[in-house]
């Protein structure tokens, strides 16, 4: 088993901001305004992504991949949590 952490951290970081990019195109093709709310629920949405994806890895036996990922995560709802909540 080959410790990808590295790897991880760099997948699970990149997929919420590509969820979010396709939330501001999509906005953007409609001609609509992207609000707070819409942004945190993005946001949200590609962290649940990511857990479905460290699952799937997690069966597959590829733990340390999984587990940068969730390292991602993590950071990902702390920024939100201090972004949004405080």
């Amino acid at each position: 088993m080959k410790k990808e952490i590295g790897k991880g951290v760099l997948v699970g970081a990149t997929i919420p901001i590509l969820f979010v990019c396709f939330l501001y195109l999509l906005f953007y093709v409609f001609d609509k305004r992207i609000n707070t709310e819409v942004l945190m629920s993005g946001i949200l949405f590609g962290i649940g992504i990511n857990a479905l994806i460290v699952r799937k890895l997690f069966k597959e036996d590829k733990d340390y991949l999984g587990r940068g990922i969730l390292i991602a995560s993590f950071f990902y709802f702390l920024f939100w949590v201090i972004k949004f909540i405080i």
